[in-house]
């Protein structure tokens, strides 16, 4: 995660978002690791949203996160455990950046090989 942004109503304030910064996801057909937490066998679901959805959903603009009129998908994780809450959303754009989402705050990921 490389960077944090408050753009809606989020739990948290711009320094504690800040300490999710550096922190990875990992995402697998058959495992997931998100930060500490390790998800075995998760299961996701994915959804295509409009932009009048993605306001309703997180009070946030989708162009504050630099999203274009496009379609927005969101892809959500769910463990057995249902411990893990850092990486379960995941919202990104085709050829955009990709966030999760931790209390309101979006957080910037960054492919790494």
């Amino acid at each position: 995660m490389t960077k944090a942004y408050n753009v809606g109503v989020s739990a948290h304030s711009s320094i504690e978002s800040e300490k999710f910064l550096g922190r990875s996801v990992t995402y697998a057909s058959d495992s997931a690791k998100l930060d500490q937490a390790f998800c075995e066998s998760p299961v996701y679901s994915t959804k295509n949203i409009s932009n009048q959805d993605f306001y309703a959903a997180f009070k946030a603009s989708p162009s504050s996160l630099g999203f274009s009129d496009d379609k927005i998908t969101e892809v959500s994780l769910s463990c057995l455990d249902n411990s893990a809450i850092m990486g379960s959303t995941l919202i990104f754009q085709e050829g955009g950046s990709a966030y999760t989402l931790v209390d309101g705050t979006f957080l910037k990921l960054e492919k790494t090989l």
